[in-house]
């Protein structure tokens, strides 16, 4: 498992590097939908690493956080699979485009601040069960990285009440969610767990 785990871990890397690379291009094109289809399949790649990192700590309270990951990651699938149909039709609608303009931002923001913020939320709350896993394990740098990945829970939290109330709180709406920090942070979480599986678990 930890093989095959390891390919398409990779892969998934590969597609946001490549998604990063291209994105210039592809926002001039509108191609919006084809964007959050390739982040779909990015995602997808990572669904073994739960599993994998759940079997391989051998830590019986991290099946709880297995769940959340894979809870997490399934969420986001869905979320950009329907986006990509929602962009890619809105895109070929040329009449009343401001009619699908207004109807892009209230579908985005149905599967975007809510839905989305709420799966982060969840992978924060599996990167606590790995960060204790870790410490657990005795590797100080997986715990200490994973501790300060699951320190977003606040930043999300903030954001998900913030899109939840009809007048939110005056001091707390000055957080607003930020694209760069969301993907960002996912790279960088994505990519220290496959570091991890690739150059520390495959070699014992």
């Amino acid at each position: 498992m930890i093989q095959i785990t390891i390919i398409l871990g990779w892969v998934g890397i590969a597609l946001f590097i490549t998604l990063a690379a291209t994105f210039q291009g592809l926002a001039k094109r509108n191609e919006f939908g084809f964007i959050h289809l390739i982040m779909a399949f990015m995602y997808a790649m990572w669904l073994p690493l739960p599993l994998a990192l759940g079997e391989s700590l051998n830590e019986e309270f991290l099946i709880v956080g297995t769940i959340f990951g894979e809870v997490y990651l399934i969420m986001i699938i869905i979320t950009m699979t329907l986006q990509t149909g929602h962009l890619v039709h809105s895109a070929k609608q040329e009449n009343d485009k401001e009619l699908w303009e207004e109807r892009v931002d209230w579908m985005m923001d149905t599967l975007t601040s809510p839905y989305e913020v709420l799966a982060n939320i969840f992978k924060s709350v599996w990167a606590i069960f790995l960060a204790v896993a870790f410490w657990n394990e005795s590797n100080m740098f997986m715990g200490s990285l994973m501790s300060l990945f699951s320190l977003l829970i606040v930043y999300f939290f903030i954001i998900l009440l913030n899109s939840s109330l009809v007048h939110p709180i005056k001091f707390l709406s000055k957080v607003k969610p930020n694209p760069f920090i969301f993907n960002l942070e996912t790279i960088l979480f994505f990519l220290s767990l496959m570091i991890y599986i690739t150059f520390y678990l495959d070699s014992l």
